[in-house]
């Protein structure tokens, strides 16, 4: 994919969409721990057409920490859930959101389709007893689940998807909390290598990210020092100008979720963009414009 453009406040002209405050990021993907270390990749050598690594074998060396969970939690749950469980933490601690309180949606195309194609597998073979374990962790809202006991969260979490929509109505389902006094919310997005037979000879790798968000000028909550600093944007339909087309790896941009990857490549550097959320649609369908970072005027201060 090619360099991506963006678009400066003059160009944008009014106020209008749904405004947040982008906070905090959390990412992870083979290769690339946290944001830090995916904003830093250029730097170690362009990788944009390498082959990312693949799913880490049996939950090995290259999985995600997800110390946020407990080992008896994590001991039974899926890459899927660990992915979401080490961005949330992620995103959580860059935008020192207090983690007990913050409403936290989930998103994912397939959701835990690995445990689900477990048990169907089980059911066919009828000396092999069902999972009450792998039950419970076939549903959507798994990781929400795990994440909230592991956090004592007793406020609202929800799991969603809507296909390469994804992306978009997650934030826009943010929005609606933080407009209804529900905020702050993290967003997670996350999706794992897609298994046979449903992949069909299909490969592309796993990702996990998260997005820390506030009402546009809140001031009760900030980015602590050292990370990304508070970002503002709008979600609108139809958005004026070019949208940008971040590079990334090849063998992600096969993902359903790989958007999300293309948010946070944007959401880190300092000018001013716009990303397309629903490139799929004809009309083009929503969009997301960040503004730059205090001090950034626009796509040329990242150069």
């Amino acid at each position: 994919m090619s360099d991506g453009g963006g678009i400066s406040s003059a160009e944008r002209g009014p106020e209008r969409g749904l405004g947040l405050s982008l906070r905090g990021l959390g990412l992870w993907t083979p290769g690339y721990p946290d944001a830090l270390s995916w904003s830093q990749r250029h730097v170690r050598g362009d990788r944009s057409n390498e082959a990312a690594p693949s799913a880490p074998s049996a939950l090995g060396a290259d999985a995600p920490r997800a110390e946020l969970l407990p080992p008896m939690l994590r001991r039974r749950t899926s890459l899927l859930t660990r992915m979401a469980a080490e961005v949330a933490a992620q995103a959580i601690a860059s935008a020192g959101f207090d983690r007990a309180e913050v409403t936290t949606i989930y998103g994912s195309v397939y959701g835990e389709i690995r445990t689900t194609l477990d048990l169907l597998a089980a059911l066919q073979d009828p000396a092999a007893p069902l999972s009450p374990t792998k039950f419970h962790n076939s549903v959507h809202n798994t990781a929400a689940g795990y994440v909230s006991i592991a956090t004592q969260n007793r406020r609202g979490n929800a799991a969603l998807t809507a296909g390469r929509s994804t992306l978009a109505m997650g934030l826009i389902e943010c929005a609606g909390l933080i407009a209804a006094g529900q905020g702050p919310t993290v967003l997670v997005i996350a999706e794992e290598t897609l298994p046979e037979p449903l992949a069909a000879g299909r490969s592309y790798a796993p990702l996990a990210a998260a997005f820390a968000l506030a009402a546009a000028g809140a001031t009760d909550v900030g980015a602590v020092p050292g990370d990304m600093s508070s970002r503002t944007c709008r979600l609108v339909q139809a958005s004026r100008g070019d949208p940008a087309v971040p590079r990334l790896p090849a063998a992600l941009l096969g993902n359903p979720c790989a958007l999300a990857l293309a948010l946070c490549e944007l959401a880190l550097q300092p000018g001013a963009a716009c990303l397309s959320l629903e490139p799929h649609l004809p009309a083009g369908g929503w969009c997301i414009e960040l503004d730059a970072r205090d001090g950034a005027k626009g796509p040329e201060a990242a150069a």
